[in-house]
């Protein structure tokens, strides 16, 4: 686990919500506090679809909300003169993103124990942090995805152009 503090805020913010930064990631959970407390889960509702489309995977490839599809909706209810007082989303790498990453770095082999490659992002009303996380199916003592995830969120912040600290 790593967590990065982003110098920046108004960038970032511009490419969590207005760009395609984090489209290979998923919803898990929000919190949003603005006038309002707004609180998600990210988890497709069952109760909305026909069991042709749930069954069908081309129409509902994950059981995640993708983050593409929710970020206008998080847009609408941020956007405005005030900035909210507090967020927090936890996102969740897509799981094919997350095989190739696994592949390149050679752990291919632990793509069976690893749940989610994590990213919560939060706000705390003056400054924007990003801890990283890796859900494990199984116990282990191997730690090799937990740095190996660390270092690609950095290399993904350096390629975004988003200025950030390491934080320990």
């Amino acid at each position: 686990m790593r967590a990065f503090q982003i110098r920046e805020t108004g960038s970032f913010m511009s490419g969590l919500l207005s760009g395609d930064l984090f489209d290979a990631f998923l919803l898990e959970e929000a919190s949003l506090h603005t006038a309002v407390h707004w609180q998600t889960d990210g988890r497709v509702n069952r109760d909305f679809y026909d069991s042709e489309t749930w069954n069908d995977p081309a129409q509902r490839p994950y059981e995640l909300a993708q983050w593409k599809q929710v970020r206008p909706y998080f847009r609408e209810l941020i956007k405005g003169t005030r900035a909210p007082s507090s967020f927090r989303f936890v996102l969740h790498l897509k799981p094919e993103t997350m095989t190739a990453l696994l592949s390149r770095a050679g752990l291919s082999g632990l793509s069976d124990s690893i749940a989610a490659l994590v990213l919560t992002i939060r706000y705390d009303g003056k400054q924007v942090s990003l801890v990283t996380g890796v859900g494990m199916k199984t116990f282990t003592m191997d730690r090799s995805a937990d740095k190996m995830w660390d270092d690609a969120m950095q290399r993904f912040l350096v390629r975004a152009d988003i200025a950030f600290d390491p934080l320990t």
